[in-house]
């Protein structure tokens, strides 16, 4: 991840797709319970991309030099 607005749009994308995903085994019958839980899951997924991408933009610094 070079671009720090990347970071924004994984999370904005992972807790999007969280929410549909609870909505989805909420408000679901059959299928849709199971797709809510893929919703879910990816989601999550995303997330913790999203922390892996932010750990790496820390440590190289906001200008492209490393601190560390």
């Amino acid at each position: 991840m070079d671009f720090p607005r990347a970071t924004l749009y994984l999370d904005i994308a992972a807790k999007g797709l969280g929410l549909l995903g609870v909505a989805l085994m909420i408000f679901g019958r059959d299928g849709w319970f199971f797709a809510g839980v893929v919703a879910v899951f990816l989601g999550v997924v995303l997330g913790g991309w999203n922390m892996l991408a932010g750990r790496r933009m820390r440590r190289r610094g906001w200008d492209g030099t490393r601190h560390g």
